[in-house]
C-alpha cells in the first residue's frame, strides 16, 4: 500500500505565486498508478501529481498557492494524502472504487452483457 514516508524529509520552493511541496513516499508506483492519482487529483481540484523513478523512489508534488493559509493548506495536503489511498483502492478492489476510472471499467462491463 502507498502512502507517505514520514521518515524522509519534504522538499519546499517557491515558484510565480506558488509554494512546490515534495512529499517522499513508501512503496513503489507505476506510470498507470500516477496517471490514476492525477485524474483524481484533477477531479478534486487539487494541483498535484506523483512521479516514481526508475530506482523506485516516488515523490508527491503538491502546488499550494502562496495565498491559502492555514487551514486551506492543511486541506489541500490532507486531500493530496488522501487521494493515495483512493488510487491503490482502484487496484485492491476496482468494483468498489468512485474513480473515474474504475466507473468506466464498469460501465464497459455493463455494455458488454
Amino acid at each position: 500500500m502507498t502512502d507517505i514516508d514520514p521518515r524522509a524529509d519534504i522538499g519546499l520552493s517557491y515558484h510565480d505565486a506558488n509554494l512546490f511541496v515534495m512529499i517522499p513516499l513508501a512503496g513503489q508506483v507505476n506510470e498507470m498508478w500516477c496517471k490514476r492519482y492525477e485524474a483524481l487529483a484533477q477531479a478534486k481540484d487539487v494541483q498535484a501529481m506523483v512521479r516514481g523513478k526508475p530506482d523506485g523512489v516516488a515523490h508527491l508534488f503538491v502546488t499550494i498557492p502562496v495565498k491559502a493559509r492555514g487551514s486551506e493548506v492543511e486541506a489541500i495536503l490532507n486531500t493530496a494524502r488522501a487521494l493515495i489511498a483512493e488510487a491503490d483502492a482502484v487496484d485492491l478492489a476496482p468494483a468498489s472504487s468512485d474513480s473515474p476510472e474504475a466507473v468506466v471499467r464498469r460501465w464497459w462491463a455493463g455494455q458488454r452483457t
